[in-house]
C-alpha cells in the first residue's frame, strides 16, 4: 500500500474528471479548499460527447469569467430544438441560454481554472474500496500495478453513469432504459452530395432534411449538426450524424463499422447517406434513471453518477449546477463547526432538479418515437406550440 504524499487529511476528494467533477473542484478550489480528484483515464477522451450546456449554469459559467479569451459565448437563439419540433421563442429576450463548445473544449477550460486555483488531478487513478468513519472518508484507488490510499473529510462521486462511488455505497438507481438504440459518428460528407444552410441540409438522393434536431421517419429518426456549429476550426465538410432506431437484440459498442453505420442510415432514411469517412462510430442505448439518494454519510454524488437522462444538454446543466450548489454547501461544512449541517439541503435542494429535467426529456424523448402514439403527440405538440407562450414555457423548462 502506498499513501500519497498529502497533508494528514484531504478537505475533498472528487472521483471524477468531468465537466460536473472539474468545476465542483474549481468551486471548491476557489474558496480555499485543496480538492483531489481521481480519474481513471490516464488522459482526456477525444471521443465527442455533448456539444454544449444549456439553460442556467451557461450563465454561471460565462459569469465566473470562464470563458473570457476565448471565441465562446452564450447565446439566446431565437429558436430551439425539442424533440423533432422548432421551439419559436421571439427575437425578444429569448427565455433559454446556450453556450455551444464541445465537451472536451469545456473540460480543458474548467481543469486549467481548478488546477490555477489549487486542486490535484491525478489520473490513472480507479477508485477501487471506499471506508468510512463519522469524521473521514478513506479512499483507495489502483494506479500502474500499485494501490494508493486517500483520507478526506468528504467524497464526492462525479464518476458517470456507471458510477463505482454509487454502486459501493449501493444507492439504487432506479428509472427506465430505451427500447431504441443510438448510432453516432462525425461524417465527412463532400459538399457537392450536401449543400446546407442555418437550417436545414440537402442530400444528394435523400432530399431535404432539418439541422440540430431529430427528423423522424417511418423506421427511425436521425440528427445531423454540422461540426462548425460547435467548432469553428473544423472542416466545412464534417458533420455529427445520429441515428435512433429499435434496438434489435443490438448491443451498444464503441467501435461501431462503418458497415453497421452505413446500414443503420440506410434503414432509417430508406436510402443511403454518401459520406467518405466515418470516425469516433459507436452506438449507445439511453437511460432516464436517478439516484434514490445523493448522499451517505460523508460521501455525496453529483451529474450523471445522480442522474441520467437522454439530452445531453440538459444533463450538462443539472449536472454543472449540481456542482455548483454543492461546492457551497461544502465549503460552508468545511468552515463549520456547529451542529447544523449544511450538506443535509443538498439532496432536497438538487433531487427535483433533476427529476423536472427527467420529466421534460422523457417527452422529449417520446416525440421522436416512430409508431402511431409518437405520430399522435407531434400532432397534439404541433398544434399547442403555435402558441409562442407555450413554446416559451416549454423553453423556460429547458432553462432549469
Amino acid at each position: 500500500m502506498t499513501l500519497l504524499p498529502r497533508e494528514a487529511v484531504h478537505e475533498v476528494i472528487v472521483v471524477g474528471a468531468g465537466p460536473v467533477g472539474l468545476l465542483l473542484a474549481a468551486e471548491l478550489a476557489a474558496t480555499g479548499a485543496r480538492p483531489v480528484v481521481l480519474e481513471r483515464s490516464t488522459r482526456p477522451t477525444e471521443t465527442p460527447k455533448a456539444n454544449g450546456v444549456v439553460g442556467r449554469a451557461a450563465v454561471e459559467l460565462r459569469r465566473r469569467g470562464l470563458l473570457r479569451g476565448t471565441r465562446l459565448r452564450v447565446v439566446r437563439p431565437p429558436r430551439y430544438g425539442y424533440g423533432p419540433f422548432t421551439l419559436d421563442l421571439g427575437l425578444l429576450r429569448s427565455p433559454v441560454h446556450v453556450l455551444p463548445v464541445p465537451q472536451r473544449r469545456l473540460e480543458e477550460l474548467l481543469e486549467r481554472r481548478a488546477v490555477a486555483r489549487g486542486a490535484t488531478i491525478l489520473r490513472g487513478h480507479e477508485l477501487t474500496e471506499i471506508e468510512q468513519d463519522d469524521s473521514h472518508v478513506t479512499a483507495r484507488a489502483s494506479t500502474a500495478g500499485s494501490e494508493v490510499e486517500l483520507r478526506a473529510r468528504y467524497l464526492v462521486g462525479c464518476d458517470g453513469a456507471r458510477s463505482s462511488v454509487r454502486t459501493m455505497l449501493g444507492i439504487a438507481f432506479p428509472g427506465l432504459t430505451d427500447a431504441s438504440i443510438s448510432r453516432l459518428a462525425q461524417l465527412t460528407i463532400a459538399p457537392d452530395v450536401a449543400v446546407h444552410d442555418r437550417h436545414g441540409i440537402d442530400i444528394r438522393g435523400i432530399g431535404r432534411l432539418a439541422l440540430f434536431r431529430p427528423n423522424v421517419t417511418a423506421r427511425g429518426s436521425i440528427t445531423i449538426t454540422p461540426a462548425r456549429a460547435l467548432d469553428r476550426s473544423a472542416p466545412v465538410d464534417l458533420f455529427h450524424v445520429s441515428t435512433h432506431e429499435p434496438r434489435a437484440g443490438a448491443a451498444p459498442t464503441d467501435e461501431l463499422s462503418s458497415d453497421e453505420l452505413r446500414a443503420s442510415l440506410r434503414r432509417v432514411l430508406g436510402a443511403d447517406l454518401p459520406f467518405t469517412a466515418a470516425h469516433a462510430a459507436r452506438s449507445t442505448v439511453a437511460h432516464s434513471r436517478q439516484a434514490e439518494r445523493y448522499r451517505s454519510g460523508r460521501v455525496l454524488l453529483a451529474g450523471d453518477a445522480a442522474h441520467v437522462f437522454n439530452a445531453g444538454g440538459s444533463a450538462l446543466n443539472v449536472g454543472l449546477a449540481d456542482a455548483i450548489a454543492l461546492a457551497e454547501r461544502l465549503a460552508l461544512a468545511l468552515g463549520s463547526s456547529a451542529d447544523l449541517d449544511p450538506l443535509d439541503g443538498y439532496e432536497a435542494e438538487r433531487h427535483p432538479a433533476a427529476r423536472r429535467a427527467i420529466a421534460v426529456t422523457r417527452v422529449q424523448h417520446a416525440l421522436e418515437a416512430a409508431d402511431e402514439t409518437g405520430d399522435a403527440l407531434r400532432a397534439l405538440f404541433e398544434v399547442l406550440l403555435r402558441d409562442r407562450a407555450a413554446a416559451r414555457r416549454i423553453a423556460t423548462l429547458l432553462e432549469g
